[in-house]
């Protein structure tokens, strides 16, 4: 339907982040239902969303969104976690309040927390419902790039990238199978090599 689809305005964060640690996903798999929730509020497409992806070296990764209903306390859930479990290590990034979580392949475990003068550099306005100091953060940062000439990543290729994978989990929700990325890349006109992958 056109209309806002929370896998591309909400989802597409984790997913560039998914690509980050593993660049060469091969397939992907999901599924996806508009809430009770979400129909109420007159969301046209669905609102909650699971995915497991596979890279061409046999790591599996999955992401999971879930945007009209409630969550836990903060002290007991985070509304927004990334966890990472690898073979050495494992952490958990919550990232309205701004916490991290880590166990070093040494045993080490640690929660670390940030202060009020950074949770006010990103929510500057209207509590946590804005992301402006991650804005200001990658501006700066491409303004550096630029005063400096080397290159800002996410770059337009790794862009493009994420969004044919979204486009790859757009199509597993509306046929209920995997898809193989390349399979989008060609409807495209798109080679792996001409966007680094």
């Amino acid at each position: 339907k056109q209309s806002f689809k929370w896998l591309y305005g909400g989802l597409s964060h984790p997913v560039d982040f998914i690509r980050w640690y593993m660049p060469d996903i091969e397939e992907v798999m999901g599924y996806g239902m508009l809430s009770s929730n979400g129909l109420k509020a007159g969301i046209k497409n669905v609102d909650t969303m699971h995915f497991i992806f596979k890279a061409k070296d046999g790591r599996i990764a999955r992401v999971s969104g879930a945007y009209t209903g409630p969550t836990q306390p903060a002290s007991r859930d985070s509304g927004m976690s990334c966890i990472l479990r690898g073979t050495e290590g494992a952490s958990q990034a919550d990232y309205h309040e701004l916490r991290y979580s880590v166990t070093t392949k040494t045993g080490e475990e640690k929660i670390i927390t940030w202060g009020d003068s950074t949770l006010k550099h990103y929510f500057r306005f209207e509590g946590q419902s804005h992301h402006a100091g991650e804005y200001q953060n990658y501006l700066e940062y491409f303004a550096d790039s630029i005063n400096n000439k080397f290159t800002a990543y996410p770059d337009l290729k790794e862009g493009i990238g994420t969004v044919a994978l979204l486009q790859a989990m757009d199509k597993s929700m509306e046929i209920g199978l995997p898809v193989k990325i390349d399979e989008i890349l060609k409807a495209n006109n798109i080679t792996r090599e001409s966007i680094g992958l």
